[in-house]
């Protein structure tokens, strides 16, 4: 009976961890090739931090940047930044990743 056992437990033990083995080879790939898909991404967009977002909105709306956040901008990735001018008016900027774009909310 345990000669039965452990001819059925063996191989069921082996199997198992095979598919360990081989979901660590294909992670490896993952994360490589993710790495390169995000490395192509920021090579496509002309605007890649937020800190080059509040850049370009005070070359065009001077005033104080009070928030910085991701956002998605005519579809593409993006920018959306609060700025209080010096009149004291707080309005929004959009910022468009992916073509340089600002424009006014």
């Amino acid at each position: 009976m345990k000669a039965v056992l452990l001819l059925i437990l063996i191989p069921l033990l082996m199997l198992g961890s095979l598919p360990a083995y081989a979901g660590g080879y294909y992670a490896t790939i993952s994360t490589a090739s993710m790495a390169m898909a995000t490395s192509d991404r920021a090579k496509s967009l002309k605007v890649s931090s937020p800190q080059q977002a509040a850049q370009l909105v005070k070359r065009k709306y001077p005033g104080k940047i009070l928030n910085i956040q991701s956002a998605r901008v005519n579809g593409n990735p993006g920018y959306r930044i609060k700025l209080l001018s010096k009149d004291g008016v707080v309005f929004y900027v959009n910022v468009d990743a992916k073509t340089g774009s600002v424009r006014r909310n």
